[in-house]
C-alpha cells in the first residue's frame, strides 16, 4: 500500500520508492530508506503536506510525494531485507570504517583551493553537522561570536569564521552549512564537501544531535569513509538528561573509534573539553603526516556519482540503485552500533511540540493564527520601522543642510550632497527594516516555527511551481522587495529560490506608494482606493503568472520536492538572534552600499550636466540635462503609451528608487518640492502636480503610467539583492529586462483597452 493510505498514528515499513534521483536521494538522507519504521503524525488542516516521524525526526512530504513511497505493516513482508542486515556483519562490507590512522589527507592539501587561508600555526576546527543540530549555537559558544562571513562562488551558501586564542593556540572555527549528507548535490552539500576536500581543515568536529543520533550518524559515517580527522559533540545533552534517555559514551565511542564529548551550547557546558580534545586530534594528525609523507586520502568505495561537484546551480543525485541500497545498509549499521548503547526517550520538548503542533499546525485554527502572525511580522517590519528610518532621514537631511551650509556653491558640493549623501542614504533609510524583518524571521527559525508556516503556505504556492518558503519573501515584497530577496535565503532549493528572486518586484513596494497616490488622486479622485487596490491586486496576478512561466523554462525537468524536516520547538537563544540580525543587517550595507553609491552618483551627473550657461528655472536646466536629453530621445518610443519626455525621465529616475519618480515629475512640471510628498489622495488632487499632470496627459495614460511603475525595473537595490544572493548578475539582468519589457507591453494594452472602453 501507499504511505498516503496510512492513518494518523498508525507504523509501517518502508518496502520501496518510486521517483526522481534526487527525491530519493533526498529521502534516504532524512531516513526514508528500505525497511525504516515510519509512523504518520498529522496533515495540515487542508490535509497536504502530510508530517511523518521516522527515526525521532519529523518530516513533511507532500501526499503526491508520499504516494510514491510503498510500505507495509510488517518487517518480513519486505523482498531483500536479509541481504541488507546480512551485509553490515560482513568484514569486507563497502561500509567497514575505517583505520583513520592508516590514511591521512596531507596530499589533498594541494589539489584543491579552498575559500580561506590555511596557516600551519593555527588549529583549524571545522564545525559539521545536520540542521537544527544546535552548530551554530556551538559555534558562538566556543568562538565568542567574533565571525566574518566567507562566501561559495555561484551560490547562495555561506560559511561563518570565527578565531580565538585558547590556552596559547590561536583556534580558527569554521562553521560549515547544515547538512544531511557529502553527495553536493544541493549546493549546502556541494559546499560542506569542497571545503573538506581543500585539506586544509586540521580537524572536524561532528555535532550531534543527542536526541537523535540515529539520522545524525548517517553523517558520522560518511566523514568517517573519507578519513578525515574526526571528534563528536554530543550537543543539546541536557534534553538527554531531562527526557531520562541512556548514552552509554564510552561503549559508543569504542564502536565508532571516536571520541564522543557531551556539549551544551546554551551554558558552553563542556565546549572547553571538546576543544582541547580537538586540538589533540589536530596535534597527532599533523604528527602522522609529518612521518608518512607518501600517505594518501582515499575516496570511499561506493557510487562515484555521489561526489560530482554540481553546475550550473542544477543538482541531480545518482539515480541507481547501489546508492540507495548503500543508504539502506548504512542506516542498518547505524542501528546494529546504537543497539545496546543509546535508548531513547520523549521528555518534555517532544509532549511540548506535540501540543503546539495540535494548535499551530494540525487544525483549522492555524491559518488564522498563520496569518495573524505573518501580518504582525508584516506591520512590525515596515509601520515600526518606519519611525526610526524617519530619524535616520532626517539626520542624513541635516548632514546634507549642515554641508550646504558650509560649503561653497558649485559641483563638489552638489556631488556630496545630492549624489554621495542622497545615495547612502537611500540605503541606511532601510537598514531598521532589514534589522526588524531578520529579528522575526530567526526567531520563527529558531523556534520551529518556520517550517510549520512553510507546510501551511505550500499547498498553495506548489501549485505555481513555488515553495511553502516562497511564501514569507513574497510577503515581505509589499513592503520593500530588498529584504524580500535576502529573505528567499530560507528557501533550500535552488530552483524555488531563484524563481521566487525573480517574481518579487511584482509584488508593489512602499516605494511605489507615493505615483499612485499623485496619479490616483489627479485622475480617479472618486475612486482612489479601487485603484490602488486593484494595482496591488494586479501586481499579485502577474507574480502567479511570472513564476508559471518561468517554471516551465527554467529547468521544467527538475522536480521541487517538499521534504522538509520539522524540528521540535525550542526558546531561541537571544544573545544569539541578536547576533545573527545584527550580521544580516551588516551584509546588507555591505553589499548595497557600494552598487548604490555608484548608480547615484550616475543618476546625478545625468541630471546635472552640462551645466547652463545662464540662469534657468529648476525645470529648464532638467531639460537641458543629459537626462532631459535622453528623455528626448525615448519619447518617440514611449509616445505609444500616451506618455510626453517628462514622464520618460520619471521613469528613467525611478530605476534609482521609485519615490524618485514623482520628484522628477515635480521638477520638471516646476511644482513645489512638497507636491511629491503628499500624503493622502485628497491632498494629491489639490497639488499644482496634480493640475500639471491633468493638462498635459490623459487618464488612460495614467492608468497605464501607474501600471508601468508598479512591473517595470526594479529599484537598483533589488537588482544589486538579486546579484547578490542569486551569486550572478545575469540574473540580475535578466530580471531588470524582462520586468521593464513586461511593463512596456502590458502598459500598452491596458492604455488602448482604456481608449476603447
Amino acid at each position: 500500500m501507499k504511505l498516503t493510505e496510512v492513518k494518523n498514528d498508525e507504523c509501517v515499513f518502508i518496502a520501496q520508492i518510486e521517483g526522481s534521483g534526487s527525491f530519493r536521494a533526498r529521502l534516504g538522507e532524512m531516513g526514508f530508506v528500505k525497511g525504516q519504521q515510519v509512523k504518520r503524525l498529522f496533515a495540515s488542516p487542508i490535509g497536504n503536506p502530510i508530517v511523518f516521524e521516522i527515526m525521532g525526526s519529523k518530516v513533511a512530504l507532500r501526499s503526491q510525494e508520499a504516494a510514491s513511497i510503498e510500505v507495509v505493516r510488517h518487517a518480513d513482508e519486505i523482498p531483500d531485507q536479509e541481504s541488507i542486515s546480512a551485509s553490515i556483519h560482513t568484514p569486507n562490507s563497502p561500509f567497514q570504517i575505517h583505520d583513520k590512522a592508516s590514511h591521512c589527507a596531507c596530499e589533498s592539501r594541494k589539489k584543491v583551493q579552498s575559500t580561506f587561508e590555511h596557516s600551519h600555526d593555527v588549529v583549524t576546527l571545522a564545525l559539521v553537522g545536520n540542521p537544527n543540530c544546535g552548530k551554530t549555537s556551538l559555534f558562538n559558544a566556543a568562538s565568542g561570536g567574533h565571525e566574518r562571513t566567507g562566501n561559495y562562488s555561484g551560490v547562495t551558501v555561506s560559511s561563518v569564521i570565527g578565531s580565538i586564542e585558547f590556552k596559547g593556540r590561536q583556534i580558527r572555527f569554521v562553521d560549515l552549512p547544515g547538512t544531511y549528507s557529502l553527495r553536493a548535490f544541493s549546493p549546502e552539500e556541494a559546499y560542506v564537501a569542497h571545503e573538506l576536500e581543500t585539506g586544509k581543515i586540521d580537524a572536524v568536529i561532528n555535532v550531534l544531535d543527542a536526541t537523535n543520533l540515529e539520522r545524525n550518524l548517517l553523517l558520522t559515517m560518511q566523514l568517517k569513509e573519507r578519513n578525515l580527522p574526526l571528534i563528536g559533540a554530543l550537543n543539546m545533552f541536557d534534553e538527554v538528561e531531562k527526557s531520562q534517555s541512556i548514552i552509554d559514551i564510552p561503549a559508543l565511542e569504542k564502536k565508532l573509534d571516536m571520541r564522543l564529548i557531551p556539549t551544551v551550547a546554551r551554558s558552553k557546558r563542556g565546549i572547553d573539553t571538546l576543544i582541547e580534545e580537538a586540538i589533540k586530534l589536530a596535534d597527532q594528525q599533523q604528527a602522522s603526516c609529518v612521518e608518512n609523507r607518501s600517505c594518501t586520502k582515499e575516496k570511499p568505495k561506493e557510487c562515484q556519482h555521489s561526489f560530482e561537484t554540481p553546475t550550473h546551480g542544477h543538482h541531480e543525485a545518482c539515480p541507481c540503485k547501489q546508492r540507495e541500497e548503500d543508504d539502506a545498509m548504512r542506516y542498518a549499521r547505524i542501528r546494529a552500533l546504537l543497539q545496546d548503547v543509546y535508548q531513547r526517550k520523549k521528555g518534555k520538548a517532544d509532549r511540548t511540540t506535540t501540543l503546539l503542533d495540535r494548535i499551530f499546525a494540525s487544525k483549522w485554527v492555524a491559518y488564522p493564527l498563520f496569518f495573524v502572525l505573518m501580518w504582525f511580522i508584516f506591520w512590525a517590519t515596515f509601520v515600526i520601522g518606519a519611525y526610526p528610518s524617519d530619524w535616520i532621514d532626517q539626520g542624513i537631511s541635516w548632514v546634507g543642510d549642515l554641508l550646504k551650509g558650509n560649503m561653497g556653491e558649485g559641483p563638489l558640493r552638489d556631488l556630496i550632497i545630492d549624489g554621495i549623501i542622497g545615495g547612502v542614504g537611500s540605503v541606511i533609510v532601510f537598514l531598521p527594516n532589514i534589522l526588524i524583518l531578520y529579528f522575526f524571521i530567526t526567531i520563527l527559525e529558531d523556534s520551529g516555527y518556520l517550517a510549520r508556516a512553510s507546510m501551511l503556505a505550500d499547498p498553495i504556492l506548489n501549485r505555481l511551481g513555488l515553495h511553502g518558503k516562497s511564501f514569507i519573501p513574497m510577503l515581505m515584497g509589499f513592503g520593500c522587495n530588498v529584504p524580500a530577496v535576502m529573505a528567499t535565503r530560507t528557501i533550500e532549493n535552488h530552483k524555488s529560490r531563484l524563481v521566487t528572486m525573480l517574481v518579487i518586484p511584482m509584488m508593489s513596494c512602499s516605494a511605489r506608494i507615493p505615483v499612485y497616490v499623485v496619479f490616483a488622486g489627479a485622475f480617479f479622485a472618486a475612486y482612489a482606493s479601487w485603484v490602488m487596490f486593484g494595482l496591488y491586486l494586479f501586481g499579485l496576478l502577474m507574480a502567479v503568472l511570472v513564476a508559471w512561466v518561468f517554471n516551465r523554462i527554467y529547468h521544467p525537468e527538475q522536480d521541487t520536492h517538499f521534504v522538509m524536516e520539522i524540528p521540535p520547538y525550542r526558546l531561541p537563544n537571544w544573545k544569539g538572534v541578536f547576533r545573527h540580525t545584527w550580521e544580516k543587517g551588516r551584509q546588507y550595507l555591505h553589499k548595497m552600499g557600494g552598487i548604490i553609491l555608484v548608480a547615484s552618483i550616475v543618476i546625478w551627473a545625468l541630471g546635472y550636466f552640462p551645466r547652463p550657461d545662464r540662469e534657468m528655472s529648476p525645470a529648464e536646466a532638467q531639460e537641458q540635462s543629459l537626462m532631459g536629453q535622453i528623455g528626448h530621445a525615448i519619447e518617440p518610443v514611449i509616445k505609444p503609451l500616451g506618455y510626453d519626455w517628462r514622464m520618460g525621465v520619471g521613469i528613467m529616475a525611478g530605476v534609482g528608487a521609485k519615490e524618485l519618480m514623482v520628484t522628477s515629475l515635480g521638477v520638471l512640471y516646476n511644482s513645489p518640492e512638497g507636491d511629491s510628498e503628499a500624503g493622502s489622495v485628497e491632498e494629491a488632487s489639490q497639488t499644482r502636480l496634480a493640475s500639471a499632470l491633468q493638462t498635459h496627459t490623459t487618464p488612460e495614460a495614467a492608468l497605464g503610467y501607474m501600471v508601468f511603475a508598479l512591473l517595470y525595473f526594479p529599484c537598483l537595490a533589488t537588482i544589486a539583492a538579486i546579484a547578490g544572493e542569486s551569486g550572478k548578475w545575469k540574473w540580475a539582468l535578466i530580471t531588470a529586462g524582462y520586468t521593464t519589457g513586461l511593463a512596456y507591453v502590458v502598459a500598452f494594452v491596458v492604455y488602448r483597452l482604456a481608449l476603447f472602453l
